[in-house]
């Protein structure tokens, strides 16, 4: 495994393209209500693939797309941005994902996705081997929380349980948990060498849980938006970090942005489980930094 700045990471899962709208104040129904509009890439693994390459961390974007115009689009954008294509496969007589998002006028967001080609991906040898060869893979909940995907996201992880490599999987959201069942997801999680979850999702996860249920989990973030984030090592509270003062605009990936900031850290260190307070204080302040830039702008993915 590599040990240095080189660590080779691989993101696996969702890439959408976004309609956002960011409304000038309450949404006002049978009528119009004023905005501005943006097009831009999505899915939160594709964030956070654009955020590490955007933080000079290379990584192999695993992903799925249709044979239409968004699909053609979307390979655009990743190559602007830097991201390869090669992992990409066209999924032919399918749609690209696409989600709408409103965001309101204090920078929340409400989504809706339809993950079209993101339902249709499969773990095959080419696949085993990129795993194999990554020091740190990266998926979203999503995946599993999906009845059509779950099993995908499954043979992902025990892949990777056959590796060296570490497993990095944010929990995505809180109602997808509910519906799936918060054991269930528990369960899943608590495989992973690193789980991210903002504190819906934490609230959600903790229904039904024994009080000690964050004791399961190897390094559990809570991100609290505007009150920062805290690490919690098999359950003990090891790291905290104040959110930046910025004026949001827009908080769509943010949690991403925080994903991708903490793994161009993490990335250099050998031993997840054996890390220093200053390991611990420097990948969240660079996290917390990383999303507060994300919600300065319009969208999920860096202006330059």
């Amino acid at each position: 495994m590599t040990t240095n700045s080189n660590a080779k990471i691989c993101v696996i899962g969702d890439i959408n393209v976004d309609v956002i709208t960011l409304l000038s104040g309450p949404l006002q129904k049978n009528t119009d209500t004023t905005s501005v509009n943006a097009i831009t890439l999505g899915g939160s693994t594709c964030n956070i693939a654009v955020w590490l390459t955007h933080l000079g961390a290379k990584a192999d974007l695993v992903g799925a797309i249709g044979d239409d115009v968004l699909g053609t689009w979307v390979i655009t954008q990743l190559q602007a941005f830097g991201v390869s294509d090669e992992k990409i496969r066209t999924i032919t007589n399918n749609r690209t994902g696409t989600c709408v998002i409103l965001v309101d006028e204090t920078g929340a967001r409400s989504m809706m996705p339809d993950f079209g080609a993101n339902l249709l991906q499969t773990v095959d040898q080419e696949l085993e081997n990129l795993i194999s060869d990554s020091d740190i893979v990266v998926m979203s909940a999503y995946t599993f929380l999906r009845p059509e995907s779950r099993s995908f996201a499954l043979d992902v992880l025990e892949c990777v349980e056959k590796t060296n490599a570490r497993m990095v999987i944010d929990a995505a959201s809180s109602s997808p948990i509910m519906n799936a069942g918060p054991d269930k997801v528990r369960k899943y999680l608590s495989r992973a060498d690193l789980v991210l979850a903002n504190e819906d999702e934490f609230a959600a996860l903790a229904v039904g849980a024994p009080e000690d249920w964050t004791h399961e989990f190897k390094n559990l973030i809570v991100k609290r938006g505007p009150r920062g984030a805290l690490w919690l090592y098999k359950g003990q509270e090891v790291a905290s970090v104040k959110a930046e003062d910025v004026k949001v605009i827009d908080t769509t990936g943010a949690g991403d942005a925080f994903a991708a900031g903490l793994l161009s850290q993490l990335r250099t260190r050998a031993n997840w489980d054996n890390l220093g307070d200053v390991d611990y204080a420097q990948s969240l302040l660079v996290a917390s930094h990383t999303a507060a830039e994300n919600c300065t702008t319009l969208g999920a993915t860096p202006v330059s």
